[in-house]
């Protein structure tokens, strides 16, 4: 139960990064007033975000793999 909740906060986290990025990529390309200070504050957010969501991710599937390969023994 606790892979499933690792693995699906980590998938809420990469979601929420790519949201992030988007969000920077639209106060840049907004020709009226682009924010382009604020956009890298938000750009360095998200990536700190992406990480973390890959990390809990990577460590889920392979909690998974370790459970499956050792739940005979």
């Amino acid at each position: 139960m606790m892979l499933a909740i690792r693995e699906i906060a980590g998938w809420a986290l990469v979601g929420l990064s790519l949201f992030l990025i988007w969000w920077g990529i639209d106060w840049v390309s907004n020709p009226a007033d682009p924010k382009i200070v604020e956009a890298g504050v938000l750009m360095f957010a998200a990536t700190a975000v992406l990480r973390a969501g890959i990390l809990l991710v990577r460590v889920s599937t392979a909690a998974r793999i370790f459970a499956k390969e050792h739940a005979g023994k």
